[in-house]
């Protein structure tokens, strides 16, 4: 990607975070700017992986590795305007020269243990537009304020209007609001390959759930361009989102005022979380990213000490319906990529799964869990990890990542075993197909093709079927690869 031409693709979200700085800079003298301390020193760890090139030791956190040139970036590849007021509020100087040499050999790009891609191209890890992002974090961090108010007012109860009295066909696809963009010679983006393939589907579902992440920072614009018009007018009434880390960076402005209180959505009743029943099943979507305390709301949370104890009622009392098997949503992971862990999180508060589990579930498991968040279509079977755990039914726990609709992504080492070629246990399946198209870029030589589920629900039963696009990126049908 050429940073030079960065101000010509980007206008729209300059001119926003452009505004947001200058009203941060003029009431510097009157506000605690001292968060934006810690924040500088986070940029500088991060640059010191680049400049020490320890990008590719194992210990190094990847959220770590994707903000490695976003000093260099700040000062350098942006409008200037931006820039000075950066300064002013202590942007650090960057040590990366201004000039860094083409044959730098992070240009070559890798792909991380968990399918991350690390290429300096659009939507991969090194995209210089991610150092906005940043921005805006660090914008809300002063002005917690301006973050949205949080709508605890679901629309709860209601059956699935499908074709089936008993069931209804359902398409998840995970942090898909990129929007369409030239994908190096690929005529269609992922983002329109994965609608493409839902809507040639033999039979097309009833309704669409998007598991969250709409890019950069869920901006009202980008929330317009990157996720509504790219829906099909004809599911109206039958989408439903769910709220993420990129869409907290704007402050949840443009989910909330953009999306959510569109009509296209309009079964969300304006809320971040919902539940709806299907047959037998009652599925539960949460808002695991306003209450997470975490850095860069990385980690996931449904609640913490200043809210969200309504999210806990109600999977509480959803979960306790009877005769009903909960399938659940959410944006963040409650596992590592890998299954090997739970994620850890802010004691205080505790994990996303110890908050899901242990306090509103009683130590009982949701009997389907999908989640995004990680880029990447996994399926889970037979965890160790769980040693014996059983889910609310007493059923096998169905645990999924579904975050592999758009962002382009790896095969990933930590999935498999490199010398047997077979899948590491409790992994059933996960994404590793060559996207292989025609005259290939250099980022697009380490690609897999990206993907969506679907679950068909009839009464009791669910059955499940991950898609990957078609690679003749034509529109093509997509192709059944679990279950």
């Amino acid at each position: 990607m050429d940073t030079s031409q960065l101000n010509n693709q980007h206008d729209d979200l300059f001119d926003d975070i452009l505004l947001k700085l200058k009203k941060l800079s003029a009431q510097k003298e009157q506000i605690d700017i001292s968060p934006l301390d810690d924040f500088w020193s986070y940029l500088q760890k991060c640059e010191a992986i680049f400049t020490n090139e320890s990008y590719h030791d194992a210990s190094v956190n990847p959220d770590d590795m994707e903000n490695i040139l976003s000093l260099h970036i700040l000062n350098h590849r942006i409008p200037k305007e931006l820039t000075k007021l950066l300064q002013e509020l202590g942007l650090p100087v960057s040590k990366v020269e201004k000039d860094i040499a083409e044959s730098h050999p992070i240009w070559d790009g890798w792909v991380y243990n968990n399918g991350t891609l690390f290429a300096f191209a659009k939507y991969c890890q090194l995209d210089p537009m991610w150092a906005i992002v940043l921005v805006y974090y660090a914008f809300y961090k002063i002005f917690p304020k301006e973050k949205h108010s949080f709508i605890a007012q679901p629309k709860v109860g209601d059956q699935f209007n499908s074709s089936s009295p008993n069931g209804a066909r359902i398409a998840i696809i995970g942090d898909w609001g990129t929007g369409a963009y030239k994908d190096g010679n690929v005529e269609k983006c992922p983002a329109q390959l994965v609608i493409d393939g839902i809507m040639n589907l033999e039979h097309i579902p009833d309704y669409i759930i998007h598991l969250g992440d709409v890019y950069y920072a869920g901006t009202k614009n980008e929330e317009r361009k990157n996720l509504l018009n790219m829906l099909p007018p004809s599911f109206k009434g039958k989408l439903f989102t769910m709220n993420s880390n990129h869409e907290m960076y704007d402050g949840a402005n443009g989910l909330f005022d953009e999306t959510i209180s569109n009509s296209k959505f309009e079964s969300q009743n304006g809320s971040t979380y919902f539940s709806v029943e299907v047959g037998d099943w009652i599925i539960v979507g949460l808002d695991s990213a306003y209450y997470d305390k975490s850095h860069l709301y990385m980690d996931g949370a449904i609640f913490n000490k200043d809210g969200g104890q309504e999210q806990v009622k109600f999977l509480r009392e959803k979960a306790a319906i009877e005769g009903k098997q909960l399938l659940l949503l959410t944006h963040h992971n409650p596992i590592e990529y890998d299954g090997s862990s739970f994620v850890d999180s802010d004691k205080n508060e505790g994990s996303l799964w110890h908050q899901v589990v242990d306090v509103t579930l009683n130590g009982a498991i949701p009997d389907a869990w999908y989640w995004g968040h990680i880029h990447n279509g996994i399926v889970y079977e037979n965890l160790e990890l769980l040693n014996g755990m059983k889910t609310l039914s007493g059923n096998p726990a169905k645990l999924r990542c579904c975050g592999h609709a758009s962002i382009p992504y790896g095969k990933g080492s930590g999935l498999f075993n490199k010398d047997t070629g077979k899948n590491n246990p409790g992994i059933a399946y996960f994404g590793e197909t060559p996207m292989n198209p025609p005259k290939p870029t250099l980022s697009q030589h380490l690609r897999v093709l990206n993907g969506f589920a679907v679950i068909d629900i009839n009464g009791s039963k669910i059955k499940e079927t991950f898609y990957e696009v078609s690679n003749n990126y034509n529109g093509c049908k997509p192709k059944p690869v679990w279950p």
